[in-house]
């Protein structure tokens, strides 16, 4: 008998993941805070500044984690969370300016039209990588294609250099 509860417990300990990951930081704010604070590029923006790496809001300015933790982020979450508000602190909301007449929202754009692996970032419509397809697009320069191909793996959560 103890040689078949030390086989049960083997077993069940191998069904234990050993790396749990990170959510995905957009799938955590679309499920957790843009009900009431709509599009995390939008809201960051707005109340949110990027001061030498550091992010900061109106609430909290010295800690924004102990604001966030408080606010319906649990613990494991909120690095992810502050990572893209970050990331998304005084950037330009240029795909809504350039792209969203037509693509709408950036997450939205991104979920639906893009595939990011690796360093590859394909269009799924066209098959094609974005940064051969983005200078056929509205004439795109260099910097623009550069600028999208970042934006689009950041927002896949899947950052490239």
């Amino acid at each position: 008998m103890p040689v078949y509860r030390l086989s049960i417990a083997i077993l069940l300990l191998a069904l234990i993941p050993l790396e749990t990951g990170a959510r995905d930081a957009w799938a955590i704010w679309d499920s957790r805070c843009e009900e009431c604070h709509g599009d995390p590029a939008r809201f960051a923006g707005k109340y949110l500044w990027n001061i030498d790496g550091q992010l900061q809001g109106h609430h909290h300015i010295d800690n924004l984690g102990l604001f966030m933790r408080n606010h319906y982020v649990p613990d494991h979450e909120i690095e992810a969370i502050h990572d893209m508000l970050l990331a998304e602190a005084n950037s330009p909301q240029r795909f809504e300016a350039e792209c969203g007449e037509c693509h709408g929202a950036v997450n939205e754009f991104v979920e639906q039209s893009i595939w990011v692996r690796g360093s590859g970032i394909t269009g799924m419509e066209s098959g094609m990588d974005v940064s051969e397809f983005l200078p056929t697009h509205r004439e795109l320069q260099p910097g623009d294609v550069s600028f999208y191909r970042k934006l689009f793996a950041r927002v896949a959560g899947k950052p490239i250099p």
